[in-house]
């Protein structure tokens, strides 16, 4: 069994691939299935937010993982797989686990140690857990992760610095050194991102402020001082056309602010991904790409504390391989594919002996064909085996399967 990654971040992708390559909430689940359904994979996690599309994905072979991860990505979302090829970043055993504690304390982030996207890997572990694709290696190595991040979080208080996208938008606008008081600022969405917002909004002055949501209950809890008007995300048309300043801070797969619902000269800012207001609008416009650019405040600091931080994941790896080790599974596994794969070499040499003539093409065919067999054969017996090795009654269990197959249950 292997820990492999594959995925996609704003580090080596563009926003409009980024865009088209994002898993909305609605569709996570019958992706996580799919992706689950194909070979060589026993485990699966899909990670995907504003800056990345990760597969954290435990397989029985790396290449035929890697191979059928990347046409999951290219069949799901329709694009050509050389294309994706360009942009996808593969992470093998160690360096996946690295990645993974890397992106949990924020190392990965565009905004370096930010601390939304502790949640937002949660979020995704808890739903794949719910789902049932998960096993035994991923939840060990996502809570591994999720404790590493808040004791680093903890121990060098990185969380205390300003981090976030939502502050990035709101620095931006301190820095424009605008006159508030007569000002009307809307906020599109009330989710993570927009109830941070809201919070930095209530701080500020502004003539009015207008809460958007589609539940207007979540927004009942803002609607205390004379100022602040409540609507439904439907009124957008009617009452966006009044704001000064615009942020937009929720998800959608379209566009949900075009050009004639904003007032001209009007300051805009989107901080969705998929982008929710056209980028023709001919307004003073930052999307999520331009705000974390223009954060910068702390970044030596930050930099500091994320050396110090790296420092202490390789201690995180031995503290995985070790735990990998007491399992005392990974041996029969190996030992089981071993085994398949000598039989199938022994068949291919024996049918090689009695077809003499066959071309080089159909050996390849055949050889293929024989491989995929066998891989499909072996999924579910090493999925059981994997889940045994934690049961209550694990060892007679072991021993059982390791007599099945004819497996050394000595070997290292």
């Amino acid at each position: 069994m292997y820990l492999l990654y594959v995925g996609l971040t704003h580090k080596n992708t563009p926003i409009h691939i980024r865009e088209a390559i994002h898993f909305s909430d609605d569709t996570l689940e019958k992706a996580l299935k799919t992706l689950y359904k194909e070979k060589s994979i026993l485990e699966d996690c899909i990670v995907s937010t504003c800056n990345r599309t990760e597969l954290y994905l435990v397989v029985d072979q790396l290449h035929t993982g890697r191979y059928y991860a990347k046409h999951f990505l290219a069949d799901w979302f329709q694009v050509d797989v050389t294309e994706l090829e360009k942009y996808l970043v593969m992470k093998e055993a160690d360096e996946a686990l690295r990645h993974l504690l890397k992106v949990s304390v924020g190392l990965e982030s565009r905004i370096l140690g930010e601390t939304q996207i502790l949640g937002q890997l949660k979020k995704a572990f808890e739903k794949a857990n719910v789902v049932g694709t998960t096993g035994i290696i991923l939840n060990n190595a996502f809570r591994q992760a999720v404790s590493f991040a808040k004791r680093m979080h903890e121990q060098y208080k990185i969380n205390e610095r300003p981090t976030s996208v939502s502050f990035a938008a709101i620095q931006l606008l301190d820095a424009l050194n605008l006159e508030t008081s007569n000002k009307t600022v809307a906020l599109i969405g009330l989710g993570e991102i927009g109830q941070l917002l809201a919070n930095y909004l209530l701080e500020r002055s502004f003539k009015q402020i207008l809460f958007f949501n589609r539940t207007l209950e979540k927004a009942e809890k803002y609607n205390r001082h004379e100022h602040i008007c409540i609507c439904p995300i439907d009124a957008l048309e009617k009452e966006l056309p009044r704001a000064d300043i615009v942020f937009s801070a929720v998800s959608t797969q379209t566009y949900l602010v075009h050009p004639t619902m904003l007032k001209e000269q009007a300051i805009v800012f989107d901080l969705g991904v998929p982008r929710t207001v056209h980028p023709t609008s001919k307004v003073d416009l930052y999307d999520i790409d331009t705000l974390t650019q223009k954060l910068d405040s702390y970044q030596a600091q930050r930099e500091q504390i994320a050396h110090q931080i790296v420092l202490k994941i390789d201690d995180e790896l031995i503290a995985f391989d070790e735990w990998r080790k007491n399992l005392g599974i990974v041996p029969l596994i190996k030992q089981l594919r071993e085994n398949a794969l000598n039989a199938q070499a022994s068949a291919l040499d024996s049918l090689e002996r009695k077809l003499p003539h066959l071309s080089e093409r159909e050996h390849k065919l055949i050889q293929k064909h024989m491989k995929s067999i066998v891989n499909q054969l072996l999924k579910n017996p090493i999925l059981q085996l994997k889940e045994m090795s934690v049961g209550d009654n694990s060892e007679y269990d072991i021993a059982l399967v390791a007599k099945i197959f004819g497996l050394d249950l000595t070997q290292e």
